[in-house]
């Protein structure tokens, strides 16, 4: 599924298309190597048909996706395209090292300027996890709130040890690309007063709420927040399915929940009883032919 995605709000340019990827290929088995290709053929495409930016989420080890470093794919895809922007949706900071990362992303910026976007999370660093990447900190919040300040002094080019070094190659205009993703008023509060974009997930997770309801409150609180001149970056996701044949792409979406709902289960998460109509609603799917997906997502 793909989704539209509304990359910055300015005056300048007040909405901007993307799409999200999990780079997943498990739902047909496929190897590795065979969703990495269809990754790029969809990449080079979306380039040539003008989307601004496609997003990626890093996962390890195959669980709920298949990148585990967005920076390698977003190297070879750099080369095959024109103007198509990169962002990360999301990378889990508490086991990054900043600074490797600021690093990556300079040289990056350095060779492909204007064109990155880093988004960031705490999800998927339980102690295992952080175990595993070496990370003795458990406190996964602490971790990720010293890191997004060392990665914000990197991109503000202050010096990061006691002998003065700064990041190299300079890269300040990523500063103001830097977005995150949290889940609570009191994170997205923070994440305002930080100046930085605010990612919104494409389901809310873990409540009974529609996911608008509750969007609509995390913007309220982020909007509030933000220093005074700093304008709202605002990264909306939501799953669309336009096709000239609408009953096509209900059944895909309909099989598409049916999986989600049984792999919660397998996995001791209780589903509420609603229908799937009830379902596509709470999830805010948007289906049909390209006229009623846009009136739906006008609606919104």
């Amino acid at each position: 599924m793909t989704a539209p995605d509304a990359t910055a709000v300015s005056p300048k340019k007040p909405f901007r298309l993307g799409f999200f990827s999990y780079v997943d290929g498990r739902t047909h088995d496929a190897p590795a190597t065979r969703t990495y290709a269809d990754t790029v053929a969809a990449y080079t495409r979306a380039d040539e048909l003008g989307i601004d930016v496609g997003w990626f989420a890093q996962h390890h080890f195959n669980q709920h996706g298949g990148l585990p470093t967005p920076f390698v794919l977003f190297g070879s895809l750099a080369g095959r395209t024109r103007q198509i922007g990169f962002g990360t949706a999301v990378l889990t900071l508490p086991i990054e090292d900043p600074i490797h990362l600021a690093e990556s992303a300079a040289v990056f910026e350095a060779l492909h300027p204007n064109r990155l976007h880093l988004g960031f999370v705490t999800v998927f660093a339980n102690d295992v996890v952080l175990d595993t990447f070496n990370q003795p900190n458990k406190n996964r919040r602490a971790v990720y709130d010293a890191a997004i300040a060392t990665i914000q002094r990197a991109f503000g080019g202050e010096a990061l040890n006691s002998q003065g070094d700064v990041l190299y190659p300079a890269a300040p205009a990523l500063r103001g690309r830097l977005w995150e993703s949290p889940g609570s008023v009191e994170r997205v509060i923070q994440v305002g007063q930080r100046g930085n974009g605010l990612l919104l997930s494409r389901v809310a997770i873990g409540t009974d709420r529609d996911t608008d309801e509750l969007q609509r409150e995390l913007v309220d609180a982020y909007v509030g927040a933000l220093p005074e001149g700093v304008e709202p970056r605002i990264g909306l996701s939501r799953t669309v399915y336009p096709s000239s044949d609408p009953a096509v792409s209900r059944r895909n979406l309909e099989a598409g929940v049916r999986a989600d709902r049984e792999r919660n289960l397998k996995q001791g998460r209780p589903q509420p009883p609603r229908t799937m109509d009830e379902d596509f609603e709470h999830f805010s799917i948007h289906w049909g032919t390209p006229d009623q997906v846009i009136e739906s997502l006008a609606k919104e």
